[in-house]
């Protein structure tokens, strides 16, 4: 399977050092490639040749952009460099890591023919360790759960909440029906702390079947919080973006179910086809 991860990262090289480690780490069964974008992070010219260091085991490409994109804006650049419609994107940021069992367990969830987005669990990597941050966790009751047969039914993913943690991948294809107008604000700028909803609904209102989404409970992911994360920072920046995405942007039509079934059988025919 083609595996390419998009790292989104600003200013924590020696975060982005473990990152891009542990993607390395998968190496061996599969062969992923990495897009490691550069968020405005002002970084000079050494720093930014340790990435380049960094992304050459992982077949990797460093894209600097020069004014701050924040999340969405970033894979917005990134997500159509990925050439193949059929790869599997995996996002991850630059401040987190993966665990060693991550690729394993994504290639069975594509294993199955239908499937064209995942989602799934993580580790919370507490820094400092005594510092639990109970706080962080008062509006995350339904992060890492499935959505119901309900919500599936009638589509109201937004009005039940946002449950899509990391590892979030998805078939590449599936981006290339995303309104890039949508990872606006009113305002025109872009989303700033929960870019990651303004992708995530539209693709499960488009896909509006669970056979077509994989949730993976076994973590592959640890996710940290530390000075730096955006809960710490700029909560309300988060929470207020999240409100305009869920109450006040349209759902997504259902894709076409035979573009749908083409993409899914293209996507499965690629997979089988040996690797030159």
């Amino acid at each position: 399977m083609d595996f390419v991860f998009v790292v989104t990262g600003r200013q924590a090289i020696a975060l982005a050092e473990e990152c891009l480690g542990s993607i390395q780490a998968q190496l061996g069964e599969f062969s992923p490639s990495v897009i490691y974008v550069d968020d405005a992070s002002g970084y000079g010219k050494e720093e930014l040749g340790f990435i380049e260091n960094l992304l050459r085991p992982v077949n990797g490409r460093l894209v600097c952009l020069k004014e701050r994109h924040y999340q969405i804006g970033s894979l917005s650049k990134a997500v159509p460099l990925v050439s193949s419609p059929n790869s599997i994107v995996c996002l991850v940021d630059a401040d987190d890591y993966l665990l060693p069992h991550a690729l394993k367990e994504l290639a069975k969830a594509y294993a199955n023919s239908n499937v064209a987005m995942t989602y799934g669990n993580v580790l919370i990597d507490f820094r400092p360790y005594q510092d639990v941050q109970q706080e962080y966790f008062y509006d995350k009751g339904t992060v890492n759960t499935e959505y119901s047969l309900e919500v599936w039914k009638n589509r109201t993913f937004r009005e039940d909440g946002f449950r899509c943690f990391h590892l979030r991948t998805f078939r590449r294809w599936l981006w290339d029906y995303l309104d890039p107008r949508g990872f606006l604000r009113p305002s025109g700028e872009f989303i700033k702390a929960s870019g990651d909803s303004a992708f995530v609904y539209p693709m499960l209102e488009m896909l509006g079947d669970p056979k077509h989404v994989a949730f993976i409970e076994k973590p592959l992911y640890v996710y940290r919080l530390h000075a730096g994360n955006v809960h710490n920072h700029d909560k309300k920046s988060q929470s207020d973006d999240l409100d305009y995405l869920r109450f006040q942007m349209k759902k997504y039509p259902l894709l076409d179910r035979n573009v749908l079934k083409h993409h899914l059988q293209r996507s499965q025919l690629c997979a089988a086809l040996p690797v030159s």
